[in-house]
């Protein structure tokens, strides 16, 4: 796809919603992620959003499936690397770590994470954890993202209880009008019960 013109590249994708297809796509980052070791390869490829493609691997567990065992057989090829160039002087290993470290080394400065932002906190709070399953996160990091999380929650219930006072005043409001802060109508027929 990237060797298409801008145009070209406009033509194929407007309009086109594009739908997973588990045999097309699953042989796609099987193929494409050991080579490239990048996400955006397999996106450009396949003609979608980074968001889409987190979104098939969050719904599709084959995919799931797939995009793992892509992983680590880009890792496979990346430390072979180093094991076949050990006696080549030539070998340049400070590339071979910035290139590798940016996928692989568990010190990265920058997180991926496959969170639907439409979610609500516990559904994030959930996908995260699942995320942390896969051993994506170091422990200080699931520990900051758990704490972040923690604290969306706290905001999230805060509104939604703010929500719910608002509509109570709403109808404290409107009961007033209705009865124009007079309380004898309710009071006359306590007594005659």
């Amino acid at each position: 796809m990237k060797d298409l013109s801008p145009k070209q590249m406009y033509e194929l994708l407007k309009g086109v919603p594009k739908k997973y297809n588990e045999e097309r796509h699953c042989v796609m980052i099987l193929d494409i992620l050991p080579k490239k070791w990048r996400i955006s390869a397999f996106c450009l490829e396949a003609g979608i959003m980074e968001s889409t493609f987190y979104n098939w691997v969050n719904r599709h567990e084959t995919f799931k499936i797939c995009y793992c065992i892509a992983q680590m057989l880009a890792q496979e090829e990346w430390e072979k690397e180093e094991e076949d160039n050990q006696s080549n002087p030539d070998w340049d290993r400070k590339t071979w770590l910035q290139k590798g470290s940016r996928y692989f080394a568990k010190d990265k400065s920058k997180l991926k994470l496959e969170v639907n932002c439409e979610s609500t906190p516990w559904e994030q709070y959930k996908q995260i954890l699942k995320q942390a399953e896969k051993g994506d996160f170091t422990a200080s990091e699931i520990k900051q993202l758990m704490e972040s999380v923690n604290v969306g929650t706290r905001v999230f219930e805060a509104f939604k209880l703010q929500e719910e006072v608002d509509n109570m005043k709403r109808d404290l409001i409107e009961m007033s009008q209705r009865n124009g802060d007079h309380t004898s109508t309710i009071i006359k027929i306590e007594d005659a019960d």
